[in-house]
């Protein structure tokens, strides 16, 4: 009797294995869910987006967006880490939710380190540091002098803790030794707004939302928190020009997909994702509007997810949970 169990368990096994095989080659026969942690208009949506365009062309089914906003990307990250493997639902993922947000929040509805499968990254967009036009301080340098003399009296809006912009201040401030007054808003149009109507006096804005803000002069930019200089911002220099320190930070989107989705379907979804990247599509809509291109594989998704989570953490001082 043993050697028939043996024979059959081994046959279960490989009925399993061909079918995981068949359904990775399939795969997608049905429409995709893509989850976007934050509302309509964002630079995560609009990327989001743009490769759900792609990779419908490209896989022949349709991925469709789905906006779930609220907890910093809680609610969108929860639905995701909860939902069936089979890599038909999603997460566009960001690196707050992954590095900053198990740092600043006592719980959150999902473990970016147990639920997920990080498939690829999608884009980078850095953030410009800004003023309003009518600002007495004539540059960024003379900005964090103003904050070294003026502890937490200068005030620099987010759009709450775990953002984008949120980040960038907590590396300016740890670049240049300063504290500002953070004034958390609900969303990056507010804290935009701030700034505009003088509320506010400096914020971070991403880059992609910042073009018609700088050509109609609502704001007045001073540096572009990223490594070079962006191919649609030619005359805006670095953070670590004007301040010879480096603060490099912003939005860094990818997929991710529940933990246990079948590699074959991960791997699918990558290559994928690399075509679409390379792709006259995300070039015009994404790359040359502010964002940057970033390495599509999985491999390297994985090695920043580290990266990023150590560098939070040695940034920031966990809450207690």
């Amino acid at each position: 009797m043993i050697q028939p169990l043996r024979l059959l368990t081994a046959s279960c096994v490989l009925a399993v294995m061909a079918g995981t095989t068949a359904q990775a080659q399939t795969y997608p026969t049905q429409a995709v869910r893509l989850v976007v942690p934050f509302g309509a208009g964002g630079v995560t949506d609009i990327t989001a987006r743009v490769f759900a365009e792609g990779l419908s062309r490209e896989l022949g089914q349709p991925f469709v967006v789905e906006n779930r906003a609220g907890a910093a990307g809680g609610i969108a990250g929860g639905l995701v880490a909860k939902a069936r493997p089979d890599g038909y639902t999603l997460l566009v993922i960001t690196n707050g939710m992954f590095a900053v947000n198990p740092l600043i929040y006592p719980s959150l509805a999902y473990d970016p380190k147990k639920d997920f499968t990080y498939v690829a990254m999608l884009a980078n967009t850095p953030t410009i540091l800004a003023v309003n036009p009518s600002s007495p301080f004539p540059s960024l340098p003379e900005l964090v002098k103003a904050a070294a003399t003026e502890n937490e009296k200068l005030s620099f809006s987010t759009a709450g803790e775990g953002s984008d912009n949120y980040q960038v201040l907590q590396l300016l401030q740890q670049a240049t030794g300063t504290q500002f007054l953070a004034v958390p808003y609900k969303s990056g149009t507010e804290s935009l707004t701030a700034v505009i109507n003088r509320t506010a006096d400096a914020t971070a804005i991403s880059a992609v939302s910042a073009v018609s803000f700088v050509d109609s002069k609502q704001i007045r930019p001073f540096a572009v928190t990223s490594s070079k200089r962006l191919a649609n911002f030619p005359d805006i220099p670095t953070v670590k020009e004007v301040l010879g320190k480096s603060v490099e930070g912003g939005s860094l989107s990818g997929l991710a997909a529940p933990a246990g989705t079948p590699a074959e379907v991960v791997k699918r979804l990558n290559a994928a994702i690399a075509k679409v990247a390379g792709s006259q599509l995300v070039h015009e809509r994404i790359y040359s509007k502010g964002s940057e291109p970033v390495d599509p594989s999985q491999t390297a998704f994985e090695k920043r997810v580290r990266d990023e989570q150590a560098k939070w953490a040695g940034l920031l001082k966990p809450v207690a949970k």
